[in-house]
C-alpha cells in the first residue's frame, strides 16, 4: 500500500536524526505520543503499554471508501500514526519492542484494520540491511472482524436466551471474557477498552509467514494457478519440541486428474510455502526452535524439516527436492 511503502523512507530519515536521543522517556510515553498525534497531525489516539508492546488506537469516520477499500484520507491519517509511532519507538528509553495500530471506523467498530511492526527491523532497513520490499513483507497488515466484538455478541445472544439481567451479564463479560488475547488474531480495540499482549518475536515470524505465503500466492504468477483457503501460523512448544506450525488449504484452480500431475502440483504449493517460511527465519537469523512442521488440511499430507535442514537449503548445500521428500 501507498501509505506503507511512504512511512519506510519517512521512518528511516527520523532515526537518523533521532538515533541515540531520549526525546520521549518512559514516564511520559503515553502522553508524549497522545499529544505528537494531537499537535502534529490534528488525531485523537489512544494509547497502552503492555511490557514491550505498544498499541496505539486511532478512531476514524471514513476508514472504507465506496469500494470497501481504504480511503485515501484513512491512509493519510494511518501514514501520520505510523509515522508517530515510529518517531516515538526509536527515540525513547522504553523497552518497546513491537507497535501496533488499531483502525476502526467509528459507525463500524466491528470491522478493524490492525498493523504490527516490528521495532528492530526499522533499525534494520536504515542499515541498509533489509531491502524496502523486504521492510514491507515484514510489516503485519491484518483487516479482520473485531475478535471481542464477534465474541461478546455471541455470549450476549446465549444470555439473551437465559434472560439473564443485564447487569449480571456485564459483570460475566467482565469476569471471563474480557481478559487479554492469547494470541496475535486477538489484538484489537473494543468499547474503549484494548486487547492486546506481549508480542514475542516467535508468534510474529509465525504470523508473518502466513501473511507472506498469502501475499505470494496472490502476487506470483506461477502461483495463480492456486487459490489458498486459509493459512496460518503458530509457534509451538510440546514434549521439548520448539516448531513453527504452518496449516493451510490449497486448491488448483486447474482440473487435474494425471496422478503424476497431482504429485507435481503438491510439490510446488509445498516448495513455495517453505521457501517464505525459510525466507523469513534466515533473515531473521532465528534460531530457538528444532523444526518446521507444515500441513495440508485437505489431504493431512505434512512437511516436516529441521532447523539444521532449513539452514543448510538457505546457504546452498541442501537442494529443494531433498527437502520436499520428506512430504508424508
Amino acid at each position: 500500500m501507498r501509505i506503507f511503502l511512504v512511512s519506510i523512507v519517512l521512518s528511516i530519515a527520523l532515526f537518523v536524526n533521532g538515533c541515540g536521543i531520549v526525546t520521549y522517556p518512559k514516564e511520559r510515553l503515553r502522553d508524549s505520543i497522545i499529544k505528537l498525534c494531537k499537535d502534529e497531525y490534528d488525531l485523537d489516539v489512544d494509547i497502552s503499554v503492555f511490557e514491550n508492546t505498544l498499541a496505539i488506537y486511532l478512531p476514524l469516520t471514513n476508514l472504507f471508501d465506496i469500494t470497501l477499500s481504504l480511503s485515501n484520507d484513512a491512509q493519510d491519517k494511518i501514514q501520520d500514526v505510523l509515522l508517530g509511532a515510529s518517531r516515538v519507538t526509536l527515540s525513547t528509553d522504553a523497552d518497546i519492542k513491537f507497535y501496533c495500530v488499531i483502525t476502526q471506523d467509528v459507525r463500524l467498530p466491528e470491522i478493524q484494520l490492525v498493523i504490527i511492526k516490528y521495532v528492530d527491523d526499522v533499525k534494520r532497513a536504515f542499515f541498509q540491511d533489509i531491502s524496502r520490499n523486504e521492510y514491507f513483507k515484514r510489516t503485519i497488515i491484518d483487516i479482520n472482524e473485531n475478535p471481542q466484538a464477534k465474541k461478546e455478541k455471541a455470549i450476549k445472544n446465549v444470555f439473551g436466551k437465559m434472560e439473564l439481567e443485564k447487569e449480571w451479564q456485564e459483570k460475566v463479560l467482565d469476569d471471563f471474557f474480557r481478559s487479554p488475547p492469547s494470541s496475535l488474531e486477538g489484538i484489537g480495540y473494543w468499547q474503549g477498552k484494548f486487547y492486546i499482549k506481549n508480542i514475542t518475536l516467535e508468534e510474529f515470524l509465525a504470523q508473518q509467514m502466513a501473511s507472506r505465503i498469502k501475499m505470494n500466492f496472490r502476487a506470483q504468477d506461477e502461483m495463480k494457478k492456486y487459490t489458498i483457503r486459509s493459512v496460518t501460523g503458530k509457534f509451538m512448544s510440546r514434549e521439548n519440541l520448539k516448531f513453527f506450525l504452518i496449516d493451510f488449504s490449497a486448491e488448483s484452480l486447474l482440473f487435474i486428474n494425471d496422478p503424476q500431475e497431482k504429485i507435481l502440483s503438491e510439490e510446488e504449493i509445498f516448495e513455495s510455502i517453505f521457501k517464505e517460511i525459510s525466507d523469513v527465519i534466515y533473515g531473521y537469523k532465528f534460531e530457538n526452535f528444532d523444526l518446521v512442521k507444515i500441513i495440508e488440511n485437505n489431504t493431512n499430507e505434512k512437511l516436516l524439516v529441521s532447523k539444521e535442514d532449513l539452514y543448510l537449503f538457505k546457504r546452498g548445500k541442501l537442494n529443494i527436492g531433498a527437502v520436499l521428500e520428506a512430504i508424508q
